[in-house]
């Protein structure tokens, strides 16, 4: 039996979801293929096209929830690459219950993946995540933030003749940075459903940023996803241990990030600082954009890959991808050096804070012990 959507002012039951029902007139439910806080996906066949879809049904009934839903099919339909999901159609059932008709996929997420293969070869990781960066540059140039890059919503369909592609999933929680995707005049915050001090996403793969205010994020706060997905795709471990922002947060802090290749000694060490950019805690010091991200990559990624660098080079309009035959494309060899990596950075501040300390010490400890001229200033450089 599928979950029941229940009622906006009372918990009473009011259109119930079964296999081989009829829906919408046309679509014949065939099961349920996940759920999520506020969505049922249901398999289902199209009736008079014997066509298999997916049919995303909203369950909570709230209005923000269906504001949200509403928001998610309209951008579906203006993102065009390949590796978002196909919306076919939308609509509502007697009871308004509204829905969302994609394309059916064949496969499985990669939370799946990875629990069958706990590592992956850092190439096939790569072009995973560049595949997935096609769909994220699209997002960021129409001035959307996905803010739910996680294993789960990154799905590797399989197409004819065994091909294989990643289809990212799930923007019910993205965030408009701007009118670029609505065509309004509803200014930056104009199209963001999200209150103030509100972390929505999924622990494990949400920015610093995005656990204190899912609000106060922009395109690095996705970067941050990407970088943390990588991580755990070539170590088979979650950069940051905890089950809530709070616990992650205070690990953050506390234990701070192992490095890639303390758990994977054979990944390339420029591969190693790419992935650490990503995850820089201070959101300054990650890649400015996913072009940025894409180019880093480069070294590592098959000729699958570079074909995804060239489309995010193109979407988001920053020129030609670097030639494929360079040994590392400019700006990853400025900035993931060591010297910019947050570790040393960090390192290096502590470093200068202590010698300040010492010196401004000493030069106390001089004023103290030097008698004082009752001519001269006071400590506080007022005259007597």
């Amino acid at each position: 039996m599928i979950p029941r959507r229940r009622a906006v002012c009372d918990n009473e039951p009011v259109f119930e979801l079964s296999v081989g029902q009829i829906v919408a007139e046309k679509y014949r439910i065939d099961g349920v293929i996940g759920t999520g806080g506020m969505g049922v996906v249901v398999a289902a066949t199209h009736i008079e096209l014997d066509q298999r879809v997916a049919i995303k049904f909203l369950r909570e009934a709230s209005p923000e929830a269906l504001a949200r839903f509403q928001r998610e099919a309209r951008l579906l339909v203006r993102l065009k690459n390949a590796h978002v999901a196909r919306v076919i159609d939308v609509g509502s059932l007697e009871d308004d219950t509204p829905y969302i008709v994609m394309e059916h996929l064949d496969g499985e997420d990669l939370s799946f993946v990875v629990a069958k293969s706990s590592r992956l070869p850092v190439e096939v990781a790569v072009d995973y995540i560049l595949e997935a960066s096609e769909a994220v540059a699209e997002a960021h140039a129409m001035g959307m933030v996905h803010r739910d890059l996680k294993p789960a919503n990154l799905f590797l369909a399989r197409g004819a003749g065994g091909t294989t592609s990643i289809k990212v999933l799930d923007f019910g929680i993205s965030k408009i940075l701007d009118d670029r995707s609505t065509g309004s005049n509803s200014g930056p915050r104009g199209g963001d459903l999200t209150s103030e001090g509100v972390a929505l996403g999924s622990p494990g793969y949400m920015s610093p940023e995005q656990m204190t205010s899912a609000r106060d994020v922009d395109e690095r706060s996705d970067i941050f996803s990407l970088g943390a997905l990588l991580y755990r795709l070539v170590t088979g471990q979650t950069a940051f241990k905890g089950n809530s922002p709070v616990s992650i947060l205070a690990s953050m802090a506390i234990d701070g990030l192992t490095p890639v290749r303390s758990l994977a000694s054979d990944v390339p060490e420029g591969f190693a600082d790419v992935v650490e950019r990503c995850l820089a805690q201070d959101k300054a010091a990650r890649y400015a954009t996913v072009a940025h991200v894409a180019e880093a990559l480069a070294p590592f990624a098959s000729r699958r890959g570079r074909t995804s660098i060239e489309q995010i080079h193109a979407t988001m309009n920053v020129g030609t991808a670097p030639s494929p035959m360079r040994s590392r494309p400019s700006l990853a060899s400025v900035s993931t050096t060591r010297s910019t990596r947050p570790v040393a950075r960090g390192l290096l501040l502590t470093l200068v804070v202590a010698a300040i300390t010492v010196l401004v010490g000493a030069t106390v400890l001089r004023a103290l012990h030097k008698p004082q001229d009752p001519t001269e200033p006071s400590p506080s450089g007022n005259e007597r």
